[in-house]
Protein backbone atom coordinates (compact mmCIF):
# COMPACT_ATOMS: atom_id res chain seq x y z
CA UNK A 1 0.00 0.00 0.00
CA UNK A 2 2.68 2.13 -1.09
CA UNK A 3 3.20 5.07 -3.51
CA UNK A 4 5.89 3.66 -6.48
CA UNK A 5 7.91 6.95 -7.27
CA UNK A 6 9.11 7.58 -10.53
CA UNK A 7 11.38 10.34 -11.87
CA UNK A 8 9.86 11.40 -15.05
CA UNK A 9 11.98 10.99 -18.96
CA UNK A 10 13.18 14.43 -20.15
CA UNK A 11 15.27 17.19 -20.60
CA UNK A 12 15.88 17.55 -17.13
CA UNK A 13 15.03 14.60 -14.82
CA UNK A 14 15.00 14.11 -11.19
CA UNK A 15 18.38 15.02 -9.88
CA UNK A 16 18.91 11.77 -8.15
CA UNK A 17 22.77 12.41 -7.87
CA UNK A 18 22.65 16.00 -6.17
CA UNK A 19 20.54 14.94 -2.98
CA UNK A 20 22.43 15.83 0.32
CA UNK A 21 22.14 11.70 1.27
CA UNK A 22 20.54 9.21 -0.71
CA UNK A 23 17.72 9.24 1.93
CA UNK A 24 17.10 12.86 2.08
CA UNK A 25 13.94 12.58 -0.17
CA UNK A 26 11.64 9.47 0.50
CA UNK A 27 8.14 8.99 -1.45
CA UNK A 28 5.60 10.91 0.57
CA UNK A 29 3.11 9.00 3.23
CA UNK A 30 -0.67 7.77 1.86
CA UNK A 31 -2.85 10.39 3.26
CA UNK A 32 -4.98 7.71 5.65
CA UNK A 33 -8.06 9.09 4.30
CA UNK A 34 -6.43 8.30 0.64
CA UNK A 35 -6.26 4.51 1.86
CA UNK A 36 -9.83 4.44 3.21
CA UNK A 37 -11.28 5.76 0.26
CA UNK A 38 -9.51 3.33 -1.23
CA UNK A 39 -8.23 6.49 -4.33
CA UNK A 40 -5.28 6.38 -6.57
CA UNK A 41 -4.01 8.37 -9.30
CA UNK A 42 -0.54 10.07 -10.18
CA UNK A 43 0.68 12.89 -9.19
CA UNK A 44 3.47 15.14 -11.53
CA UNK A 45 5.06 17.94 -9.88
CA UNK A 46 7.71 20.35 -11.22
CA UNK A 47 10.53 22.34 -9.11
CA UNK A 48 13.27 24.19 -8.78
CA UNK A 49 16.51 23.80 -6.16
CA UNK A 50 17.41 26.60 -4.01
CA UNK A 51 21.08 27.52 -3.63
CA UNK A 52 20.19 26.21 0.38
CA UNK A 53 19.44 22.84 -1.34
CA UNK A 54 15.96 23.01 -0.47
CA UNK A 55 12.72 22.99 -2.54
CA UNK A 56 11.74 25.68 -3.98
CA UNK A 57 8.79 26.68 -6.05
CA UNK A 58 6.63 22.96 -5.98
CA UNK A 59 3.39 22.95 -8.51
CA UNK A 60 1.64 20.13 -9.44
CA UNK A 61 1.83 19.92 -13.49
CA UNK A 62 -0.98 17.17 -13.55
CA UNK A 63 -3.27 16.05 -10.59
CA UNK A 64 -3.66 12.92 -9.82
CA UNK A 65 -7.52 14.27 -9.68
CA UNK A 66 -7.43 14.20 -6.03
CA UNK A 67 -6.37 16.98 -4.31
CA UNK A 68 -5.31 14.42 -1.14
CA UNK A 69 -3.14 12.88 -3.21
CA UNK A 70 -1.67 15.89 -4.75
CA UNK A 71 -1.25 17.65 -1.06
CA UNK A 72 0.36 14.70 0.08
CA UNK A 73 2.93 14.56 -2.65
CA UNK A 74 3.94 18.59 -2.45
CA UNK A 75 4.51 17.82 1.16
CA UNK A 76 6.47 14.67 0.67
CA UNK A 77 8.64 16.82 -2.23
CA UNK A 78 9.02 20.02 0.06
CA UNK A 79 10.65 17.96 2.64
CA UNK A 80 13.54 16.61 0.05
CA UNK A 81 17.20 18.07 0.44
CA UNK A 82 19.71 18.46 -2.07
CA UNK A 83 23.11 19.53 -1.92
CA UNK A 84 23.84 23.41 -1.61
CA UNK A 85 25.41 25.47 -4.09
CA UNK A 86 24.48 23.57 -7.68
CA UNK A 87 24.81 24.96 -10.55
CA UNK A 88 21.13 23.86 -11.41
CA UNK A 89 20.03 26.15 -8.50
CA UNK A 90 22.09 29.11 -9.89
CA UNK A 91 20.62 28.31 -13.64
CA UNK A 92 17.12 27.60 -12.20
CA UNK A 93 16.40 24.47 -13.94
CA UNK A 94 12.93 23.13 -13.20
CA UNK A 95 13.07 19.35 -12.58
CA UNK A 96 9.90 16.84 -13.15
CA UNK A 97 8.99 14.32 -10.80
CA UNK A 98 6.09 11.72 -10.59
CA UNK A 99 4.16 10.30 -7.74
CA UNK A 100 2.10 7.18 -8.96
CA UNK A 101 -0.42 6.32 -6.05
CA UNK A 102 -0.74 2.66 -6.84
CA UNK A 103 -2.92 -0.07 -4.82
CA UNK A 104 -1.81 -3.16 -4.69
CA UNK A 105 -4.13 -6.71 -5.14
CA UNK A 106 -7.06 -7.47 -6.74
CA UNK A 107 -9.97 -4.36 -7.29
CA UNK A 108 -12.65 -4.98 -5.14
CA UNK A 109 -16.16 -4.90 -6.25
CA UNK A 110 -17.61 -1.15 -5.48
CA UNK A 111 -21.06 -0.08 -4.68
CA UNK A 112 -22.74 1.12 -7.83
CA UNK A 113 -26.04 2.67 -8.42
CA UNK A 114 -29.21 1.38 -7.91
CA UNK A 115 -31.13 2.52 -11.05
CA UNK A 116 -34.21 4.60 -10.54
CA UNK A 117 -33.14 5.48 -6.70
CA UNK A 118 -31.94 9.02 -6.95
CA UNK A 119 -34.79 11.63 -6.17
CA UNK A 120 -35.55 13.81 -9.35
CA UNK A 121 -34.04 17.34 -9.64
CA UNK A 122 -34.25 20.08 -11.66
CA UNK A 123 -30.49 21.20 -10.98
CA UNK A 124 -28.39 17.38 -11.50
CA UNK A 125 -29.23 15.34 -14.38
CA UNK A 126 -27.52 12.02 -12.93
CA UNK A 127 -24.87 10.42 -10.97
CA UNK A 128 -21.93 8.95 -13.29
CA UNK A 129 -19.47 6.33 -12.11
CA UNK A 130 -15.66 6.52 -12.50
CA UNK A 131 -16.06 3.65 -14.93
CA UNK A 132 -18.37 5.84 -17.58
CA UNK A 133 -16.69 8.35 -20.26
CA UNK A 134 -16.80 12.27 -19.10
CA UNK A 135 -18.80 14.48 -21.27
CA UNK A 136 -19.00 17.80 -21.79
CA UNK A 137 -21.30 18.70 -18.80
CA UNK A 138 -20.10 19.78 -15.54
CA UNK A 139 -19.69 17.72 -12.45
CA UNK A 140 -19.43 17.66 -8.95
CA UNK A 141 -16.93 14.48 -7.85
CA UNK A 142 -17.25 12.94 -4.36
CA UNK A 143 -16.01 9.99 -2.79
CA UNK A 144 -18.37 8.40 0.02
CA UNK A 145 -18.63 5.38 2.19
CA UNK A 146 -21.86 2.98 1.77
CA UNK A 147 -23.76 1.68 4.93
CA UNK A 148 -25.47 -2.19 5.30
CA UNK A 149 -28.78 -0.10 3.70
CA UNK A 150 -26.73 1.30 0.76
CA UNK A 151 -27.46 4.62 1.58
CA UNK A 152 -24.00 7.08 1.23
CA UNK A 153 -22.01 7.93 4.17
CA UNK A 154 -18.79 10.21 5.03
CA UNK A 155 -19.35 11.94 1.76
CA UNK A 156 -16.46 14.24 0.67
CA UNK A 157 -16.54 16.09 -2.55
CA UNK A 158 -12.97 16.89 -4.23
CA UNK A 159 -11.84 20.73 -4.77
CA UNK A 160 -14.49 22.09 -7.24
CA UNK A 161 -14.75 25.67 -8.96
CA UNK A 162 -18.41 25.96 -7.81
CA UNK A 163 -20.29 27.78 -5.65
CA UNK A 164 -20.09 26.11 -1.89
CA UNK A 165 -23.99 26.20 -2.36
CA UNK A 166 -23.90 23.75 -5.45
CA UNK A 167 -21.83 21.49 -4.39
CA UNK A 168 -23.76 21.90 -0.99
CA UNK A 169 -26.44 20.64 -2.60
CA UNK A 170 -24.90 17.69 -4.86
CA UNK A 171 -24.12 15.95 -1.58
CA UNK A 172 -27.27 16.66 -0.26
CA UNK A 173 -28.78 15.09 -3.77
CA UNK A 174 -26.50 12.10 -3.77
CA UNK A 175 -27.60 10.95 0.01
CA UNK A 176 -31.33 10.03 -1.88
CA UNK A 177 -29.39 8.10 -4.03
CA UNK A 178 -28.97 3.69 -3.16
CA UNK A 179 -26.20 2.11 -4.35
CA UNK A 180 -24.78 -1.64 -3.89
CA UNK A 181 -23.16 -4.68 -5.23
CA UNK A 182 -25.15 -8.05 -6.73
CA UNK A 183 -25.57 -10.35 -4.25
CA UNK A 184 -23.86 -13.04 -6.39
CA UNK A 185 -21.09 -11.35 -7.46
CA UNK A 186 -17.94 -13.09 -6.71
CA UNK A 187 -14.59 -11.49 -5.34
CA UNK A 188 -13.44 -8.98 -2.63
CA UNK A 189 -15.93 -6.47 -0.99
CA UNK A 190 -15.54 -2.78 -0.25
CA UNK A 191 -17.67 -0.23 0.74
CA UNK A 192 -16.16 2.74 -0.97
CA UNK A 193 -17.01 4.05 -4.19
CA UNK A 194 -16.53 7.35 -5.85
CA UNK A 195 -17.90 9.39 -8.78
CA UNK A 196 -19.92 12.73 -10.42
CA UNK A 197 -23.24 14.31 -9.52
CA UNK A 198 -23.76 16.13 -13.13
CA UNK A 199 -24.92 19.09 -13.19
CA UNK A 200 -27.88 19.69 -15.75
Amino acid sequence: MLPLLIALAGASTFPYQSLATPASCTAPEWPREALRYEIEGSTTLQFQIGLDGAVRNAQVKQGSGWSILDQAALAGLARCRFKPGLDAAREGVEFPIQYAWTLEGPAPLRPKLLPGTCAPSSHFLRYDDFDRQVDHRAYVKLRFLVDAEGKPQRIVPELARFDPVVVRDAVNWLQTCRFGIAPKAAGPRTDTSFGRVVLR
